[in-house]
């Protein structure tokens, strides 16, 4: 029952998100004075669903063989609530990471999704996302009903976490014995500024390079001391999947102090992750940014503290703030080596 309330987390996300302006885009496109997101989900949160009879309703878990054609319908799924993805990021996702997408059709038609997603750490633990339903499918008792598939279908000896709206963990913690975590999150928007990212002395020893097949493996090993678990054959496809750049800060000596992805997205890039030994470094990594995309915009996703100063230096704007929340274990993160954008939104961090 517990997990019903994780994933009912995800839930209200997509149903907050549902109305004719998509707050993510709109934030993206504009400047000046906006109503943050955070505003229209206070005003727009309601757990209720409509309980009125629904047509006949078939879950089932895609296959291999189909994953083309319905990840294109769930990207155009997620981008109708607002997230912004592209296709290659949600093929590529259910590609790579152990996953089961559970399908909701009626008469054979695709209306909604959901997915469960191994995060490859050792203790065993899934992560609940992707809960997309077609406009028209929204406010109606589809959403309880599949979460409630979901539920009943995931391994309940494994750890089962999920990031939940900082308003909404009172109703977690009353209804059912959730824990949260000292891990908060926050979305940030906008453009980076490029007078904030000026080099000086400090980090002259420091040099950003694109990534190539001499510095994989070093890659890899700095990874695995942050993620808590190797993810060589994940981490080998993300950097050759074609559509992501990118960059490793290195010092003298060839050894490795951070490093960073970034992939283009609907009306903006993604940067992620973005993982550097201190601000100093990630501000090294960024001005590499700066320079491929130009004025473009860009999204962070990341640890609140270590991402507020970055954001805040380049007049980024916040979208969400988030905790992490799990049903038996908390995962501690080594942020001595500093997260400044996770990896994605179904990745550990």
């Amino acid at each position: 029952m517990m997990i019903f309330f994780i994933i009912a987390g995800w839930i209200t996300m997509a149903r907050l998100l549902q109305k004719s302006i998509r707050p993510m885009d709109w934030l993206l496109r504009n400047s000046g004075t906006l109503q943050t997101c955070s505003n229209i989900l206070e005003k727009s949160c309601n757990l209720h669903t409509d309980l009125r009879p629904q047509q006949q309703l078939v879950i089932r878990v895609m296959e291999k063989h189909e994953l083309e054609e319905k990840t294109k319908i769930i990207t155009q799924m997620v981008n109708d609530e607002g997230w912004n993805q592209c296709w290659n990021w949600v093929k590529f996702l259910f590609t790579t990471v152990p996953n089961k997408c559970y399908l909701a059709e009626i008469n054979s038609k695709l209306i909604g999704c959901a997915a469960s997603f191994d995060t490859g750490i050792d203790i065993p633990t899934q992560y609940i996302g992707y809960i997309v339903f077609k406009p028209e499918y929204r406010n109606k008792n589809y959403y309880t009903t599949l979460s409630r598939y979901v539920n009943n279908h995931i391994n309940k000896e494994h750890n089962i976490i999920g990031n939940v709206i900082n308003r909404l963990i009172p109703f977690y913690e009353e209804k059912e014995n959730v824990k949260k975590t000292s891990l908060h999150l926050t979305v940030y928007a906008g453009t980076l500024n490029h007078s904030a990212l000026n080099d000086d002395e400090a980090n002259s020893n420091i040099k950003v390079v694109p990534i190539s097949e001499a510095l994989m493996s070093n890659v890899f090993q700095y990874d695995a001391a942050i993620y808590t678990a190797s993810r060589s054959k994940y981490l080998n496809a993300w950097f050759n999947s074609g559509f992501t750049t990118t960059y490793v800060a290195i010092d003298e000596e060839g050894l490795v102090l951070g490093y960073t992805t970034l992939y283009e997205v609907e009306h903006s890039y993604r940067i992620s992750p973005l993982y550097a030994n201190g601000l100093h470094v990630a501000k090294k990594l960024l001005a590499k940014v700066a320079l491929t995309i130009k004025d473009e915009k860009v999204m962070l996703y990341g640890p609140h503290n270590n991402l507020v100063k970055l954001a805040n230096q380049h007049g980024m704007k916040e979208l969400f703030q988030f905790t992490r929340m799990y049903s038996k274990q908390d995962i501690p993160i080594p942020l001595e080596k500093s997260v400044y954008s996770i990896s994605g939104v179904v990745q550990f961090i």
